[in-house]
């Protein structure tokens, strides 16, 4: 015997379904966090180098300076002095050669050595040995007189560069100059500009060109 189904309307079965769907409470979900899927590494603090401050280089003192280069440049000169005398060849001098001269011999080379010296423009040195001529008393002494003692020193300077020359020139190696002060020795009076002017002249030749190329008058 086949029992017969009840068959619901439709219409109730949706008002089941919505009183249901009412009775239930609803269900929040809620969303999930945004998660990386790589792994986040701990944070390494990567100590970076120090650059090591460079070595202050002490400057040396002005006062040592100058005193290491003054030894330096006398250290030098004493060296070169040294090497040069040792390269000169020592000649003895009593093997050296002194040939006789005559005086008018004496007083030409003398007034070459001048002329050379105006030319180099050593007026000054050139006007004193132009005052007087030298004078031969013996065979090896020259004698030459000065005005002053000022003249003196000048001559005794010069004569490191005189005496060699005239021991060349005459081949006699042991010639030697006297320099005599003579206190009497008075130039001649000057009174007139003229005068004056060709006086001072005859102590510096130099001052006549400069006059020459200024035009000037005296």
């Amino acid at each position: 015997m086949k029992v017969k189904e009840e068959l619901v309307p439709k219409k109730q079965t949706l008002k089941e379904e919505k009183v249901l769907e009412q009775e239930m409470p609803a269900v929040q979900t809620d969303p999930k966090p945004y998660s990386n899927s790589e792994e986040t590494l701990p944070l390494v603090n990567e100590e970076t180098p120090q650059k090591s401050s460079p070595k202050k280089i002490p400057t040396p003192n002005q006062e040592n300076l100058k005193k290491a280069v003054s030894g330096f440049s006398l250290s030098s000169i004493a060296l070169k002095k040294a090497a040069k005398k040792a390269s000169t060849p020592v000649i003895e001098e009593e093997n050296l050669p002194e040939d006789s001269f005559e005086k008018e011999t004496l007083q030409k080379l003398w007034n070459e050595y001048t002329e050379n010296l105006k030319n180099e423009g050593k007026h000054n040195i050139a006007s004193i040995m132009q005052m007087h001529q030298p004078d031969l008393t013996e065979q090896s002494t020259v004698q030459f007189a000065v005005a002053n003692d000022m003249n003196k020193v000048e001559m005794t300077r010069e004569m490191e560069q005189l005496l060699p020359f005239l021991r060349e020139q005459l081949n006699h190696y042991g010639i030697k100059i006297n320099l005599n002060i003579i206190e009497n020795i008075k130039e001649e009076s000057v009174f007139s500009p003229q005068e004056k002017y060709q006086h001072l002249v005859k102590i510096n030749p130099a001052l006549d060109t400069l006059r020459k190329n200024f035009d000037l008058e005296f």
